[in-house]
């Protein structure tokens, strides 16, 4: 340190100032990013709960040796399992849709699966979101994929 000056270890208020504006930029640019991946991955969350759902009800349906239904609600934001016998819902299996998404298209009756694994009626369930949309196929043997559109 020199002799006879003060000087202060710190920064100036100029340069203060560069920081904040350069870092507003960059909140101003990544901000709109990950909304979008916020939304994405809520989407993804939904059709991948409305998969493992599907996945449950046929192994349900084949470790109990009686049918259960798949039934989704009007708006197609929520669904659950029912027991074909007395219509009694699997409470545990009543799931609401995170965000937007929600089942946009399915067969026109309800899902049953077997004791032996089948499905029917088989079909494609197609849940959407705002970023898109995702598909989760049953065939008729109750082989169940899921696949982005």
């Amino acid at each position: 340190m020199k002799q006879g000056k003060n000087y202060e270890n710190g920064f100036t208020l100029a340069e203060l100032l560069i920081v904040v504006v350069i870092a507003a930029i960059i909140v101003t640019f990544a901000v709109p990013g990950f909304v979008r991946i916020q939304k994405e991955w809520s989407l993804w969350g939904s059709a991948r709960m409305v998969e493992t759902s599907l996945q449950w009800g046929r192994m349900r349906a084949i470790a109990s040796n009686s049918p259960v239904l798949f039934e989704i609600a009007e708006d197609g934001r929520g669904f659950a399992w029912k027991d074909t016998v007395t219509g009694d819902v699997f409470t545990t299996t009543a799931w609401t849709m995170t965000g937007s998404a929600r089942i946009a298209s399915s067969p026109r009756t309800p899902l049953r699966f077997y004791p032996r694994g089948n499905a029917v009626p088989s079909g494609t369930y197609r849940v959407e979101g705002e970023t898109g949309s995702y598909s989760i196929i049953v065939t008729p043997g109750g082989r169940i994929r899921f696949q982005k559109n």
